[in-house]
C-alpha cells in the first residue's frame, strides 16, 4: 500500500538561527519531513462547494422548513440587523449560523429558505468530502479507493438522523465539512488554511476549541511568519468575542449560551445513572457493524504499518480525533451538558471514514493475492478481484444498511408533515390579515416546538411568545406531529378568544378580529 505523504512547510518557515537550541529542537522534531507529492488544487475545492450548494438549492423544490433551532437563529438575524437582538430565550448561540442569517435579514420572506440552502449544502459536502478523504487515506488501487470513498460516504448519509437534521437546517453538516477540510488542506501542506477551517468549526462548537488550539500553537511553532503569527492570534481573539459579546447584547449575561446548554431535555444522557457512559452505549448503535468491523481491520493495519515504516499516521491521528470528541461530549454530558446525538456525529463521521479504508484495504489485500499468484495476467486477475470484491463487499452491508434505507420511506412523510405546519401557518395569517397584523393583538402563544417559528412570522422575539394564552391576544394552536395533541390545548384558552381560521395542521385564535378585508373576514362578515 502506497503511504500517505506528509507535507511540510516551506523553506520561509524555516526555524530563525536566533531561537534557543531547545525549541530549534522541538521544531524541527514537529515540522513534518516530507512535501505532498500531488497536493490538491484550491479550485477544486471551490468546485465542491457550488456543486454542494447547487444541490442544496435544489432541494428546496422539496417541501422543507427548518427546525427549532434554526428557526431562533434567523429571528435573530433579523434582530441584529434591526439593532434589537434579544436572546434569552431560545437555543445555544452560534456565531457562524447567526452571520449567515443576518447575511439573509435583508431578503425577508426568502431568509429561512437561504438559511437551509447553506444548511443543506454543508450536509452534501460533508458526504463529499467523506468520499474524498476515506480514498485519499486508503491509497492502492482505483478499486480499493472507490469502495473506501463509497463506504464512508454511506455510512455517513444513513447514519441515524442525520438526513432528517440536516434536512431540517441543523449546523452539523457544516461542522462535519469544515472539519474534513481542513484535515484535507493539511495533508495538502495548506496549514494556514487548514487553521482557518478549524476556526470556521469553532464557530459553530465549542468543542473544537481545544483541538483547534493545540494545532493553533503547533502551526506557530513550525511557522514563525508574521502573517501566522496574525493569523492565529486573531483568531484566538474573536473566538470568545464572537461567542461572548453578542450574549452580553441579547441577554446581558456573557455565559447565557452554557447556561442554556446544561438546561437538557428529559430525554437527555446527562439524568442517566452515568451520563459518560450513557454517550459511549448511544453511539455505538449509531454506526454500522460491518463499518465499525472495517475500522478496527483498518487501525490494525495501519499500526503495523506505523510500527514496521512509520507510514499511515494520517489514518491513526483520524480515529484519534474521532475518539477523542466521542469523548470530549461524552465529559461534557457528564459535567451537565446535553449530550445531544447530533453532536456526535462528526466523531461518527471520522470513524466511517475510517471504515471506508478498511474496506478499500481490504480489496487491497485480495487484489495484491491474486496479482502475485497470477503471473503474466495477474494485473489484469487483479482488477477483476478489486472489483469482484467491491460487489461483494457492498451486498455484505446490505443487511446492516438495508433497513435504514427503508426508514427514508417513514422520514419523508415526518419531513413532508414539518413543513406542512410551516405552509399552514403561513396560509392560515395571510388569510386573517398578515403575520405582523395578527402578532398585534396583545400576547402571544403557541406550542412549545414553534415558539421560534411563529415570532419569526409575526414579527416578534421570541421571549414574546408565550406557551400559555394570556386575557388578551392570539393563539397558534397546532400538532407538532400527526399524532401530538393540540398545543395550546384549547381548555386553556380564557374567554373571548375566537377561531379565527382553521388549517389542517394550525388553527388561529385571537381575542381581536381579522384585518378588514381579509378572507377570514369577509369569511366572517
Amino acid at each position: 500500500m502506497k503511504p500517505l505523504p506528509t507535507p511540510s512547510v516551506t523553506a520561509s518557515t524555516a526555524t530563525p538561527s536566533s531561537s534557543p537550541a531547545w525549541l530549534a529542537t522541538l521544531q524541527t522534531r514537529l515540522t513534518p519531513k516530507r512535501v505532498p507529492e500531488r497536493a490538491t488544487h484550491g479550485r477544486v475545492y471551490a468546485i465542491l462547494a457550488l456543486v454542494s450548494i447547487a444541490l442544496a438549492a435544489l432541494t428546496l423544490l422539496y417541501p422543507s422548513t427548518p427546525t427549532y433551532d434554526p428557526w431562533a437563529w434567523i429571528v435573530w438575524g433579523r434582530e441584529i440587523l434591526h439593532f434589537d437582538l434579544v436572546t434569552t430565550d431560545g437555543p445555544s448561540w452560534k456565531p457562524l449560523t447567526v452571520m449567515f442569517t443576518t447575511l439573509f435579514a435583508p431578503f425577508g420572506s426568502a431568509a429561512p429558505d437561504l438559511w437551509l440552502v447553506v444548511g443543506r449544502a454543508g450536509a452534501f459536502m460533508s458526504v463529499i468530502l467523506s468520499f474524498r478523504l476515506a480514498w485519499r487515506l486508503t491509497g492502492g488501487s482505483i478499486p480499493a479507493r472507490t469502495i473506501a470513498g463509497v463506504i464512508a460516504a454511506m455510512a455517513l448519509f444513513i447514519s441515524s438522523s442525520f438526513v432528517r437534521n440536516m434536512t431540517l437546517g441543523n449546523s452539523e453538516g457544516l461542522l462535519v465539512a469544515f472539519t474534513l477540510w481542513g484535515i484535507e488542506r493539511h495533508l495538502d501542506g495548506k496549514y494556514r488554511q487548514a487553521f482557518l477551517l478549524g476556526f470556521l468549526a469553532a464557530l459553530l462548537r465549542p468543542e473544537i476549541w481545544p483541538f483547534l488550539g493545540l494545532y493553533g500553537l503547533w502551526l506557530l511553532l513550525i511557522d514563525r511568519e508574521r502573517r501566522t503569527v496574525v493569523l492565529v492570534v486573531t483568531c484566538g481573539v474573536l473566538i470568545p468575542l464572537l461567542w461572548l459579546l453578542p450574549e452580553y447584547w441579547g441577554s446581558g449575561n456573557f455565559w447565557r449560551a452554557a447556561d442554556r446548554a446544561q438546561q437538557p431535555s428529559r430525554n437527555s444522557p446527562a439524568f442517566a445513572d452515568f451520563p459518560f457512559w450513557q454517550v459511549i452505549k448511544n453511539t455505538w448503535p449509531l454506526m454500522l457493524t460491518p463499518v465499525k468491523a472495517a475500522a478496527a481491520f483498518a487501525l490494525v493495519v495501519a499500526a503495523w504499518n506505523w510500527l514496521r515504516a512509520r507510514k499511515d499516521v494520517a489514518v491513526l491521528t483520524v480515529f484519534a480525533l474521532a475518539a477523542l470528541w466521542i469523548c470530549e461530549i461524552a465529559l461534557m454530558t457528564q459535567a451537565g451538558f446535553s449530550g445531544n446525538p447530533r453532536y456526535i456525529i462528526l466523531g461518527t463521521t471520522l470513524i466511517a471514514v475510517i471504515g471506508g479504508v478498511g474496506f478499500g484495504r481490504a480489496v487491497d489485500i485480495a487484489s495484491g493475492v491474486v496479482r502475485r499468484v497470477g503471473g503474466r495476467n495477474g494485473n489484469v486477475l487483479a482488477l477483476a478481484t478489486g472489483v469482484a470484491a467491491c460487489v461483494v463487499l457492498l451486498a455484505a452491508t446490505y443487511h446492516w444498511a438495508g433497513p435504514r434505507f427503508r426508514s427514508f420511506g417513514k422520514l419523508d412523510s415526518a419531513l413532508r408533515y414539518q413543513a406542512q405546519l410551516r405552509i399552514d401557518l403561513e396560509k392560515g395569517l395571510d388569510k386573517v390579515g398578515g403575520g405582523k397584523y395578527f402578532g398585534q393583538c396583545g400576547a402571544m402563544a403557541t406550542g412549545t416546538y414553534q415558539v421560534p417559528m411563529v415570532a419569526w412570522y409575526v414579527d416578534r422575539h421570541t421571549k414574546d411568545v408565550g406557551l400559555t394564552p394570556g386575557e388578551h391576544g392570539s393563539v397558534v394552536a397546532s400538532r407538532s406531529t400527526g399524532a401530538a395533541p393540540w398545543a395550546p390545548a384549547g381548555d386553556l384558552f380564557p374567554w373571548g378568544y375566537t377561531k379565527l381560521i382553521e388549517q389542517r395542521t394550525t388553527h388561529l385564535y385571537s381575542t381581536c378580529p381579522a384585518k378588514p378585508g381579509s378572507v377570514a373576514a369577509q369569511a366572517a362578515g
